[in-house]
C-alpha cells in the first residue's frame, strides 16, 4: 500500500488580499503576503489603484511600489541594489552604440545627475 503525501495547496494572493494587508499593517503586511511571489508587482499595482480610487491615502504604498517594483511598463523589473545584470548595446541610426540604464537603484530620479567615468574594460556609474 503506498503512502499517502499531503500534497502542497497553491496558495493565490489577490489584489483584495494585499488591499486588506496594507490598511491592517502597513508595507510589512503586504511584504509578507507576497514574499516570494513572481508576480506581486502587478497585484500590487492593482491594489494601488484600487486604493487611490477609493481615496484612501496610499502614499507609503506608492514609494514602496516605485522603489520595489517600478512603473510596470514594459520590459524586465528593476534591478535590486547588488544585482548584476548584461545590457545589449543599442544602436541608432546618426550615432554609436549605447546602453540604456536604469538608475533608480541608484536613487536618481528624472532630472537628477550621475557622474560617469569611462575606463579601458568598464563604465562606472556614481550617484552625483
Amino acid at each position: 500500500m503506498a503512502s499517502k503525501k499531503s500534497a502542497a495547496k497553491r496558495s493565490i494572493v489577490s489584489f483584495k488580499d494585499v488591499q486588506i494587508a496594507y490598511l491592517l499593517d502597513g508595507i510589512s503586511g503586504v511584504e509578507k503576503i507576497v514574499a516570494g511571489r513572481k508576480s506581486a508587482g502587478a497585484i500590487i499595482r492593482k491594489a494601488l489603484r484600487e486604493l487611490k480610487q477609493q481615496g484612501r491615502s496610499v502614499d507609503a504604498l506608492e514609494t514602496y511600489v516605485g522603489e520595489k517594483f517600478g512603473s510596470g511598463g514594459r520590459g524586465r523589473s528593476m534591478p535590486n541594489v547588488g544585482e548584476e545584470r548584461k545590457y545589449r548595446a543599442q544602436q541608432i541610426k546618426t550615432g554609436g552604440a549605447f546602453l540604456r540604464l536604469p538608475l533608480t537603484p541608484l536613487g536618481v530620479k528624472k532630472g537628477g545627475s550621475v557622474r560617469v567615468r569611462f575606463e579601458s574594460d568598464r563604465i562606472v556609474v556614481v550617484k552625483a
